[in-house]
């Protein structure tokens, strides 16, 4: 079984950067809750998390995470990351932009035998919207 902080480097490099959704049902549990997830991402479970990287890759290019801080306690993982990115489709009814932004989220999952089951996000979502242009 991989370690919690090989579970989260795994999802970034293997699913969010490519865009390859096959291993969804090998990182999230079937009936995954993502708290975070844009809204239209499917139902809970590996179908979410596979709504949300498509939803990623139709709106922006060139994904790419930094994780920069792994924390494990038991059952829990906090991590801070930093996406960047391109817009080159309409994101939350704003038009692209085809301009790059960085953006830093800090996450929380719940792990359920190596694999998560639940998850939390807190992102910089109005910084991300005023470097691509679309708030002063």
């Amino acid at each position: 079984m991989p370690t919690p902080e090989e579970t989260i480097r795994g999802l970034y490099r293997d699913m969010f950067e490519t865009g390859d959704t096959s291993r969804a049902a090998e990182i999230v549990t079937a009936g995954c809750v993502d708290h975070a997830a844009p809204p239209n991402s499917g139902p809970p479970g590996p179908d979410q998390l596979a709504g949300v990287v498509k939803f990623l890759h139709s709106v922006l290019t060139g994904i790419s995470y930094t994780i920069d801080d792994v924390v494990t306690q038991g059952d829990r993982v906090a991590y801070r990351a930093t996406l960047r990115a391109t817009q080159t489709g309409a994101l939350f009814g704003f038009p692209p932009t085809g301009r790059a932004f960085e953006m830093s989220q800090i996450h929380f999952v719940r792990l359920e035998n190596g694999r998560i089951a639940e998850h939390w996000a807190c992102r910089d979502d109005l910084g991300a919207l005023r470097q691509l242009g679309h708030l002063g």
